[in-house]
């Protein structure tokens, strides 16, 4: 700061005692302050202009060594401050007539200045442009050739004779120069007269002899372009013919310079061969051959010598020592095989020798090209060629086999056999390469509705397969299962009429949804592929659900995707039959249509949206495979249940929403899988009899934690019909049962005595139904009216027997289900700003607190729990919470009586509701709940700090 300070007073000395008139040559370190100053966006502006004026004015009194630097400080003012942009440029301006006699190295640099200060190209007059490229000095004249036509403006009628006859310059960068200038103006369509594109072609035909290769590399470009520009203007006088004529012939002149000796030279070649827009077949299939090609019709003596010349060229290309030649050629297949279907033919026997090629960049291009023949209709891959074409898809690179896949997708294959190969190596892949299981999937997707007639063959082979794994008969091979599962249901997206899928199908991809809506993502998001599958699976035989007072069928839709042409993108609709008529559902987003649903005898009520309804079918659809799965448990067949378990969770999980109900009834669903996954723990733990010490502290882990999440099922949830409050209290049941098989377990009488309230509880509402005990719940009965002394007369044994009758019930769940929870936050706190306290005083926790479905009966506590392990509650008034619907929420500061005499420490806080099921023994006499309390959210860490 000190030093900018110094730099500037300085600078203001400079600039006082140096009037425009008296100016002194500037030092280097009066160029430095004032680059400091410009740079500097606080400058006072009337300091900006006096440096401004002053660097002007110095360009007239300095050495010529120093306009360099002037020149440059006077560029950079101009950039940062725009204002005086224009008063830079007429003043520079006006000095470069000066300069100009002869032209030097100074005139290109204040030309230099110029083309940086304006936004635009610089317009120079004849007679300066014609000095200065006349010039002695070559690097002026490098200078001028390398700007024009870009940077700097000059008359086409002048420029054009000058470079050309800069093209017969010694130096071969003015050569080089040379060309490319009349490249840039061939690109720009600046000639518009037939003789001067034909002359710039022809000056370009003379250079590809040059003996330098960068003027070679600039002569195959502007053979190219100039073709193009020519082309243009004959189109313009309708001369076909002899557009015809000259295409053929700079095909032939570039094809004549594949042998060059030089790679770039190559390379450039066969970029400007990719940039040819008519070529005759002829030359195009002797571009295929080294051997020149007897043609039907008599050839004239031109078309010989061109076809001498374009012999091979494309084969020599593949050829190539060097990676980019062949890169290069492949490329330039993509425009030529356009251009003849018989010539695209021919040349993919070409492409597909470049499979095998060792560099990766040459394989993806090949693919690339292929694909891009693809699209436009001319790619047929013979069945010879299909066998090396599925290697590619093993390929080591990534890029590599997606690519391969890109063609797969559009592949219509012939005959079975083929399709069964692909598929098959589809499915290799899969194993190989587990981090492509999207794009492979789509693949499938892709296949499956291109080829529905030959997944009609094999829909009932896969059908058996995928129940065969479901059901445990043979090895479960996830990745697999899906794979298979998008194969079958994308078939019946075309016509759903030809490709009769096994309804099964559809049910079992309902579970992998989320896996597998990724292959879909072309033609419908996640919510309108589960609409589908669930009506393309309503054709079986759907349990009924109890809605209100009375029962009726599940809603379900049964339309088809309707028949759609095409092969490209499939715009399907889904139509849902709700008995008044079919409502399209969004092939894109299920929540932007008004679909609506009325239950049978649900008439007074609101319509609800029907994708509440399908979330909550799509959660029926995995609660009800609980049964199935059961035998397994009793088999010993934990794993292959335990893989199962975690599948469902995981796509329960993922499920989203659009209300509370699907989404208290899918955080019910998930509670109850993680306890009868705990329970097929526990239950196989005790099969094995694991005496182990370790595998003892484990089963007690387990149970402790099965406890924990039984209680929250009987707690957190209010709403259950009675069959569903029958299934919940059997689980229950289940759970105590577990616990009282263990011989050594302790508290025995107490586990006993809350079994027998659960029991009692079950036995009233199955004499309110008036429904028959289950055979597990029979058998528990006899043994609870049996013992005398409570559990201490039960023997394990007897347990275990209970324990073969037991089978969880085929459970459906309504919307009427609500979820208990709450929501804690604590505002403005953390391990950087901590609460503050005084130890022995009261400390206040502000805490934020919402609880959903809770009413104002219940008893609700903030439990505060310290390290040592001292936990206090506070009772939470609940009338004195904002009530919204089913939702209360308060603001409140919660007191913290046991301040610790410690600098610093924390508290876990949760809501708590206590329980009333199993109000065996009061938990605290006096200051706290009565009962056992049930977590309602997850401990929230509050940070103290002891005031100072």
């Amino acid at each position: 700061m000190l030093c900018c300070s110094v730099n500037f007073l300085f600078l203001c000395f400079f600039l006082q005692n140096n009037t425009p008139e008296s100016i002194q040559p500037i030092s280097m370190q009066t160029f430095t302050s004032m680059m400091n100053e410009i740079l500097n966006p606080s400058t006072p502006k009337s300091t900006v202009s006096s440096i401004f004026k002053t660097l002007i004015h110095s360009l007239l009194h300095s050495p010529e060594s120093h306009h360099s630097q002037i020149l440059k400080l006077i560029a950079d003012l101009s950039s940062h401050h725009p204002s005086l942009a224009q008063l830079a440029l007429d003043s520079l301006q006006s000095m470069l007539p000066q300069l100009t006699d002869p032209p030097s190295q100074l005139t290109i640099e204040y030309l230099d200045a110029l083309v940086n200060i304006s936004e635009r190209p610089v317009e120079v007059d004849d007679s300066l442009f014609t000095s200065i490229c006349l010039a002695a000095s070559f690097p002026v004249r490098l200078w001028m050739v390398r700007n024009s036509g870009c940077r700097v403006m000059v008359r086409p009628e002048l420029l054009y004779p000058v470079l050309m006859g800069m093209t017969k310059e010694p130096y071969p960068c003015l050569r080089e120069e040379a060309l490319e200038a009349l490249v840039r103006l061939g690109e720009c369509a600046v000639f518009e007269e037939v003789s001067l594109v034909k002359g710039c072609y022809e000056r370009g035909v003379q250079l590809l002899s040059d003996n330098e290769d960068c003027v070679r590399i600039s002569a195959v470009r502007v053979l190219y372009v100039f073709q193009v520009a020519l082309w243009g203007l004959m189109l313009a006088s309708f001369n076909v013919d002899t557009k015809t004529y000259w295409s053929n012939e700079v095909f032939a002149m570039l094809c004549s310079v594949v042998r060059d000796m030089n790679m770039k030279v190559r390379v450039e070649v066969f970029n400007g061969l990719g940039k040819m827009e008519i070529v005759s077949k002829e030359l195009l299939m002797q571009s295929l051959s080294k051997r020149v090609l007897v043609l039907d019709q008599s050839p004239t003596e031109q078309f010989v010598l061109l076809a001498s010349n374009v012999a091979g060229a494309l084969v020599h290309g593949v050829e190539d020592e060097f990676f980019e030649v062949r890169k290069s050629v492949c490329q330039s297949l993509r425009t030529l095989t356009v251009l003849s279907v018989e010539f695209a033919h021919a040349a993919l026997n070409l492409l597909m020798d470049v499979l095998n090629d060792y560099k990766v960049e040459v394989r993806f291009q090949a693919l690339e090209t292929m694909h891009h023949m693809a699209i436009n209709h001319c790619l047929e891959l013979q069945e010879n060629y299909m066998h090396k074409f599925l290697d590619v898809l093993e390929d080591n690179s990534s890029e590599v086999r997606f690519s391969a896949r890109k063609i797969v997708r559009l592949m219509k294959l012939r005959n079975h056999l083929l399709f069964k190969s692909t598929m098959d190596v589809l499915l290799k892949n899969l194993d190989s390469y587990p981090q492509d299981e999207a794009d492979i999937f789509s693949v499938l997707s892709h296949l499956g509705r291109n080829h529905k007639q030959f997944v009609d063959l094999i829909a009932n082979e896969i059908a058996d397969e995928v129940e065969a794994s479901f059901e445990g008969n043979r090895e479960f091979n996830s990745a697999r299962m899906a794979a298979l599962l998008v194969l079958s249901i994308s078939a019946p997206f075309l016509n759903a009429d030809v490709c009769p899928i096994p309804p099964v199908i559809f049910s079992f991809a309902a579970t992998f949804l989320s896996r597998i809506c990724c292959a879909f993502s072309d033609v419908m998001n996640r919510d309108t592929l589960l609409e589908y599958l669930i009506q393309k699976s309503s054709s079986m035989v759907q349990p009924e659900v109890n809605i209100s007072n009375g029962e009726g069928q599940n809603p379900l839709a049964k339309d088809d995707v309707q028949n759609v042409a095409g092969n490209e993108m499939i715009h399907s609709e889904i139509t849902i039959n709700n008995g008044e008529g079919q409502l399209p559902l969004s092939k894109y987003n299920v929540q932007n249509v008004a679909l609506e649903m009325k239950p049978p005898n649900d008439v007074g009520q609101h319509k609800r949206p029907v994708h509440d309804s399908v979330v909550l079918t799509y959660i029926n659809y995995i609660l009800v495979k609980l049964p199935n799965i059961w035998p397994k448990v009793q088999s010993c067949s934990a794993n292959e249940v335990l893989c199962s378990l975690r599948h469902w969770k995981e796509e329960l999980t993922s499920l989203t929403f659009d209300s509370s109900a699907p989404a208290d009834a899918s955080a019910f669903a998930l509670l109850y899988l993680k306890i009868i996954k705990l329970v097929v723990e526990v239950w196989d733990h005790l099969v094995r009899k694991t005496e182990v010490v370790s595998g003892t502290v484990e089963l007690e882990d387990k149970l402790e934690k099965l406890d924990g999440r039984a209680k929250e099922l009987m707690n957190r949830f209010i709403g259950f019909s009675a069959e569903e409050e029958i299934s919940v209290l059997e689980l229950i049941l289940l759970t105590y049962t577990l616990r009282l098989c263990r011989s050594e377990i302790c508290s025995r009488n107490f586990i006993f005595k809350r079994m027998t309230i659960i029991y009692l509880r079950t036995e009233s509402f199955l004499k309110l139904r008036s429904d028959v005990a289950s055979g597990f719940v029979a058998e528990l009965g006899s043994l609870i009216r049996e013992s005398s002394n409570g559990g201490a007369s039960c023997s394990s044994l007897a347990f275990d027997n209970c324990l073969k009758l037991f089978s969880p019930k085929r459970l459906m769940i309504r919307e009427g289900i609500r979820h208990r929870r709450a929501e804690l936050s604590i505002p403005n706190n953390c391990p950087d700003y901590p609460l503050p306290f005084a130890p022995g005083l009261t400390a206040s926790i502000p805490c934020d607190i919402t609880i959903h479905n809770i009413s104002s009966n219940c008893r609700a506590w903030v439990r505060m729990c310290i390290n040592d392990g001292f936990t206090q509650h506070v009772y939470l008034d609940l009338q004195s919470f904002e009530v919204s619907g089913e939702v209360r929420k308060i603001s409140y500061a919660v007191p913290y009586y046991r301040t610790p005499e410690l600098d610093s420490f924390n508290l876990k806080v949760c809501i708590g509701l206590e329980s009333l099921f199993e109000n065996v023994t009061p938990v605290q006499a006096h200051g706290g709940p009565k009962c056992e309390l049930v977590l309602l959210c997850e401990e929230k860490i509050v940070y103290l700090s002891r005031v100072l």
